[in-house]
């Protein structure tokens, strides 16, 4: 079964943990960390990212994200960019994307950036930092706009109320969840993503 083919109604819950909360940490260096921005990337992903370039993963860090939040006096990227040099990351190891609004528009301007500074046949493997819920869908878009020679480590960070052992609990992390499968889904039924088969340990699940 393709995973366009999923009728949300049908999963269980054990199923739509094994379809998004599949990508642990593997540890491996990179040539990039890649941090998607959001309104709450600011507490709940760029501390993560940060930590992650201190100690040695990758040597570039890359902020996605052109949104202006009310509460923010600058575009997300350049504040979460001045974040990060407040934590002690270098102005120089620092890219930013300020154009994108949306989680597809994060990779293909992040592709274009990339390509444009550090070449994207000088990439071997991109250290991607999102909420772990929303890993599923960034990385499907990633592996179907970058060059498959590219490999990837992932670093999904802890959302207080879309956890794998909470997301059922509440609206908003239900709301989360089928978010994340249904704009998958519509962006591969637009031709924007390239479809996959869903693997089988999701199927296998009660």
């Amino acid at each position: 079964m393709l995973f366009s083919e999923l009728n949300q109604a049908d999963l269980t819950e054990a199923q739509c943990n094994a379809l998004l909360f599949r990508y642990p940490d593997d540890g491996a260096a990179g040539d990039v960390i890649m941090l998607a921005g959001s309104r709450m990337a600011r507490t709940l992903r760029l501390p993560t990212a940060v930590a992650l370039y201190q100690a040695g993963r990758a040597p570039r860090f890359l902020i996605s994200g052109g949104r202006r939040w009310q509460d923010q006096p600058a575009g997300e990227s350049a504040a979460l960019a001045s974040a990060a040099e407040e934590m002690g990351v270098p102005a120089s190891a620092i890219l930013t994307e300020n154009k994108s609004q949306y989680t597809l528009a994060n990779v293909r301007y992040s592709k274009a950036l990339l390509a444009d500074t550090i070449g994207l046949d000088q990439l071997h493997r991109i250290i991607l930092v999102t909420n772990a819920y929303h890993m599923n869908r960034l990385y499907h878009m990633m592996r179907s706009y970058f060059p498959a020679h590219i490999a990837y480590s992932f670093h999904g960070t802890s959302d207080p109320y879309t956890r794998a052992d909470n997301w059922f609990a509440s609206p908003l992390g239900r709301r989360h969840v089928h978010h994340e499968l249904s704009g998958l889904q519509q962006a591969i039924r637009k031709g924007e993503v390239s479809d996959y088969p869903v693997p089988d340990d999701v199927l296998a699940q009660d």
